[in-house]
């Protein structure tokens, strides 16, 4: 009888210290959680934080470095690229495929290893007019032709992108002219000559001496060559902003601001955030002095590059507004002019 009273006035003891275990696991797995949001929260603003730094000393220097670009005006619109690079990569891919195809028959006809030997001719041949056009004259050359306040960058694009052009000139004219002895080779055999296995051998020095093209596809080939090394150059070009630099900055800053959004959406709710409704609020938190928690300071980081994007928005079209109002005066004044003209005599 006295085990039994004694078991049961240790058993709501023994819960206590059960509840306490329990109910102090919890408080550190919450203070666990809040440390790690806490850090994620700090990763996040500091992040943003240095993106926005280099992207608003970017628009300021126009990227340049010593001393380049000293004088010149800050940049003033939003930076244009596309906002995926999959399609480029899959036209280039469909460019080299296509030229490598169309020309791995004729090819075979001066490999051992006939159509496979041909078409790895044909493929070696097209990458290397794509995607030397695509980087060497479109990426690099044109774009850094349009960056004359980098004049070491400028002056290497003047020099290197004319070499360039002609380097893909000759590419393609040696390429039809290998063609061309091909076709002429294979039409001697047919009519019974002999093998001109040596001229075969020689397309670039028959290229060097700016001989004319014999056969219709050897021209048709040099022309599909060089269609696909301007379209190529031109995709190189547009890959990205014409500043170079400008557009990988600004999507450096656009995935931190993605990402400080997102951490301080998953901060809980409270009274800190609803001060800083307002922008102006906003940006008082970060003012030299002021002793705002790390979450009050992300939120007005926050608030501010929104503010530099819808600017930059604001500015582009108030420029597209300001072309449109000049196109009508352009068309208002020839009207006018028109309707001034007295009517030809008959």
């Amino acid at each position: 009888m006295s085990d039994t009273l004694q078991s049961r006035i240790r058993r709501p003891q023994f819960n206590k210290d059960l509840l306490q275990r329990g109910a102090a696991d919890v408080n550190e797995r919450l203070d666990q959680a809040t440390q790690k949001m806490s850090d994620r929260l700090t990763y996040a603003y500091q992040r943003a934080a240095a993106a926005f730094t280099a992207y608003i000393n970017f628009k300021d220097t126009r990227g340049s470095r010593f001393g380049e670009a000293q004088g010149v005006a800050p940049i003033m619109r939003a930076p244009a690229y596309p906002d995926s690079h999959i399609m480029t990569f899959s036209i280039l891919a469909g460019l080299v495929l296509f030229e490598g195809l169309a020309n791995a028959y004729f090819f075979s006809k001066g490999s051992d290893l006939g159509l496979l030997g041909g078409w790895i001719q044909a493929i070696t041949v097209a990458f290397t007019n794509v995607i030397a056009s695509f980087f060497i004259i479109g990426f690099l050359g044109l774009r850094m032709l349009q960056n004359p306040h980098r004049p070491f960058s400028f002056a290497a694009a003047c020099i290197f992108t004319p070499l360039a052009v002609l380097l893909i000139l000759f590419l393609n004219f040696s390429a039809a002219h290998y063609r061309d002895l091909l076709d002429i080779n294979a039409a001697i055999l047919a009519q019974g000559g002999i093998e001109q296995t040596g001229e075969i051998l020689t397309p670039v020095t028959r290229a060097l001496t700016l001989a004319p093209f014999e056969t219709l596809e050897a021209l048709l080939l040099f022309i599909l060559g060089m269609t696909f090394a301007v379209i190529a150059a031109f995709k190189g070009a547009t890959f990205d902003d014409r500043l170079v630099g400008y557009g990988a900055a600004h999507r450096r800053l656009v995935a931190a601001s993605s990402h400080l959004a997102a951490v301080l959406k998953q901060l809980p709710s409270s009274r800190a955030s609803e001060r800083f409704d307002d922008e102006d609020e906003a940006l008082t938190a970060i003012a030299p002095g002021d002793h705002a928690t790390t979450r009050e300071r992300a939120i007005a980081l926050k608030h501010e590059i929104d503010e530099v994007f819808a600017e930059e928005v604001e500015e582009a079209l108030e420029a597209s507004r300001a072309r449109r109002r000049q196109r009508a005066v352009e068309t208002d004044t020839q009207s006018d002019v028109y309707s001034s003209e007295p009517p030809p005599r008959a």
